[in-house]
């Protein structure tokens, strides 16, 4: 489980997210691209990476599949892309907000969501 939460990509997520919050909500910082579409892009890195280390608690090899990911995508998708815009005018609809979703979700596949054994695995090939 550390070392889960001890990966750097998730440890770069991490630091990014609170970065931009400290910005957008203590110094009234608000850069465009940044401010629309940064937190929809870090959110599954974070927010599967913690998923994943509750599951290496028990097993530390243990690796999320496609059907514990992308579900996950669809759900935030559909709530914070289609539902709550359609009740609050606080939110708004995005299609790019869907994309950095997928986006992130693909960079946490591929970087995090790792067992010992792929690791391994990708080092004896590199060697």
């Amino acid at each position: 489980m550390i070392k889960t939460l001890s990966n750097p990509v998730f440890l770069v997520c991490l630091l990014l997210a609170i970065v931009n919050q400290i910005l957008e909500k203590i110094f009234a910082v608000f850069i465009p691209i940044v401010h629309s579409y940064l937190d929809d892009f870090l959110c599954f890195p974070i927010v599967l990476t913690l998923g994943l280390a509750a599951y290496r608690w028990y097993n530390p090899q243990y690796k999320l599949t496609a059907w514990h990911i992308w579900p996950v995508v669809l759900f935030y998708a559909l709530y914070f892309e289609w539902y709550l815009p359609q009740i609050s005018t606080a939110y708004t609809s995005d299609i790019v907000d869907v994309l950095m979703y997928v986006l992130g979700a693909l960079i946490f596949q591929r970087y995090v969501n790792r067992s010992s054994s792929d690791l391994q695995a990708a080092s004896l090939k590199n060697s």
